[in-house]
């Protein structure tokens, strides 16, 4: 993307704003043309003081011009402030909206703290645009376009000088953009790099400090740092090369005009007053083109964050479902997958050729090895993602011609990780139905046997979690995100070993509670402790992604095939016991 194409899709976001911006812009035309009418009055005033000519009307038209000037850079000081502020919060507030509504196989792919990055430089970014460009890049243009017209109608001679100088100021910038214009792109991914390891060891501090890493992390990010510096210091020696230049130039092109003006006085063909004006004209120009200088390279510096922003922004919307994408409506529970399959790009993970159907009010165990595609199978039915082959239905409705919206009303999911927000324990719970009672809300707590320990608190439901519910232990997170399923009260439950971080007397009767929320409710339970399947009504085997083994528990257990080995080498099913099922049978 061109530096004009980043810089006017930036300049974009203020057109919410055409009234106040139209105000800004005139504003900016006023203090322009009082810039190039300086040096010109200045001169004119050498001309009378010079031929004993009358000062006072060109002194009060002065005058006149400092009031609108002053009324001018107050409008623009104030505008400006005030629109680059109220769109940098308006814009934060639209792009996280956009970000997290993105699928989360979007967030999975590209990483939490990336997007959070590129959010927020860009932002920053943009603000500094956005004041630039009102308080003094539109000035500056049109100053410039002003300038020239008038100094060639007073001398075209010296305003060729201008027009030269003009034109060497751009040349080097175009030669110093396209030597660093690698260089710049890789200072913007070494940043990546810094943010990305300054963030990823303070969100695990706790296993930094277990495994006393604090000095080899702090040793690794110097490491990163000293990259940075090593690609960012050449584009800085560019940058200076180029303003050493731009002064050399100037500094002629200032010599040029006063050696040139005084020939063309002393020969009678200019006056005094010309030369002064052409001088101001000079000074005024130089100082406009290192505006000009550092405008560029300010865009130059952050096409990389830009761009980066502007794909995230052109990413596929997760609430802009496909057209004619239905709500779905009173979901009984009946799922069934046929023939899915999904696979990530290059990675031989997925699922291949899944087909299993289950009725509303039944009870879905799903087994197997790490990686076999349990959280993938669950993932699938929350179009987290969606099939590259086959369908998926709810109550005879292909998911991915629904609303995921619609969908996900009808899911209450308990994580292994509870997944908390830093907010009250209220507030968490209040996710899984925000216009629940405090009565209601209570009930579910009592339910999940949370009530409890939120009693004991000072504060009770009004605790605040803290970052990831890290001021709640274990067990008293996860009995907080059941009580968000509980209050909730979807026909669909996933489970993903809702139990896992429970003590025994905990999980007794969260178990309890679970088998109630579970009754004419369609369950799926991703077991990794084969304990608690036993009161499946179905059972899904998977291994590499497909489904190896599918029955109820007995019919499983007994079979003596990898379900059953399993059970076997759990302990929860013995030698003697499969003998004994196999005895029955055959009698």
């Amino acid at each position: 993307m061109s530096l004009f194409k980043v810089y006017a899709r930036a300049l974009r976001y203020l057109g919410a704003y055409k009234l106040r911006v139209s105000l800004v812009v005139v504003a900016n035309i006023v203090l322009a043309a009082i810039t190039i009418a300086e040096p010109i009055l200045f001169g004119r005033i050498i001309d009378a003081i010079s031929g004993k000519g009358e000062v006072k009307p060109i002194l009060f038209m002065w005058a006149g011009f400092a009031v609108f000037n002053t009324i001018a850079f107050v409008l623009v000081a104030r505008e400006a402030d005030r629109l680059a502020h109220g769109r940098r919060a308006t814009l934060l507030t639209e792009a996280f909206g956009r970000i997290i509504s993105m699928p989360l196989s979007w967030h999975h792919q590209r990483g939490t703290s990336n997007a959070l990055h590129t959010l927020l430089r860009a932002c920053e970014t943009l603000f500094g645009l956005w004041l630039e460009f009102m308080r003094n890049h539109l000035s500056t243009v049109v100053a410039i376009a002003l300038l020239v017209p008038t100094a060639m109608s007073m001398d075209l001679r010296l305003s060729g000088v201008l027009v030269v100088l003009g034109l060497a100021y751009w040349l080097i910038g175009r030669l110093v953009m396209s030597r660093t214009k690698d260089g710049q792109a890789s200072v913007e991914n070494h940043y990546h790099t810094v943010f990305s390891h300054v963030s990823d060891s303070i969100s695990n501090v706790s296993v930094l400090h277990s495994y006393n890493r604090i000095e080899a992390e702090t040793k690794a990010l110097k490491g990163f740092a000293d990259r940075l510096l090593q690609a960012q210091y050449p584009v800085l020696d560019w940058w200076a090369l180029a303003g050493a230049l731009n002064r050399m130039a100037s500094t002629i092109a200032m010599m040029i005009i006063l050696v040139i003006g005084t020939l063309l006085v002393q020969a009678g063909e200019l006056r005094i007053g010309d030369v002064i004006a052409f001088i101001g004209f000079a000074n005024l120009l130089i100082s406009r083109l290192d505006q000009m200088r550092q405008f560029a390279t300010q865009i130059f510096e952050a096409r990389s964050k830009l761009e980066d922003f502007y794909t995230l922004e052109d990413s596929v919307r997760e609430r802009e479902e496909p057209a004619g994408n239905a709500d779905i409506k009173d979901v009984k529970g009946e799922v069934e997958f046929r023939d899915v399959s999904f696979g990530f790009g290059n990675s031989s993970q997925g699922l291949h050729n899944v087909s299993f159907s289950v009725k509303a009010g039944q009870t879905v165990a799903i087994v197997g090895p790490t990686g076999a595609g349990k959280t993938t199978l669950v993932n699938l039915l929350q179009r987290v993602y969606d099939p590259d082959s086959g369908k998926i239905l709810v109550d005879s409705h292909d998911i991915t011609k629904v609303t995921r919206k619609s969908l996900r009303r009808y899911i209450a999911t308990v994580f292994q990780d509870a997944g908390l927000l830093n907010r009250s324990i209220s507030d968490n719970i209040r996710l899984g139905r925000e216009g629940a009672s405090e009565e209601e809300m209570r009930r579910a707590a009592e339910a999940a046997a949370a009530a409890d320990f939120i009693e004991t608190r000072e504060a009770q439901y009004d605790t605040h979690v803290g970052e990831r519910g890290n001021r709640l232990s274990g067990g008293e997170r996860q009995r907080v995100a059941i009580a968000r399923a509980i209050l909730k009260d979807a026909p669909i439950l996933v489970l993903d070993e809702a139990t896992s971080a429970l003590d025994v007397e905990t999980e007794n009767r969260v178990k309890a509670a679970i088998d109630n929320l579970r009754q004419n409710r369609t369950t799926f339970i991703i077991a990794h402790r084969l304990s608690t399947v036993r009161e499946a009504d179905k059972v899904l085997f998977l291994d590499n992604g497909r489904i190896v083994e599918q029955g109820s528990f007995d019919e499983l257990s007994h079979s003596n095939g990898r379900f059953a080995a399993l059970l076997r080498a759990s302990g929860i099913l013995t030698d003697e016991e499969v003998r004994k099922a196999h005895t029955t049978e055959a009698a």
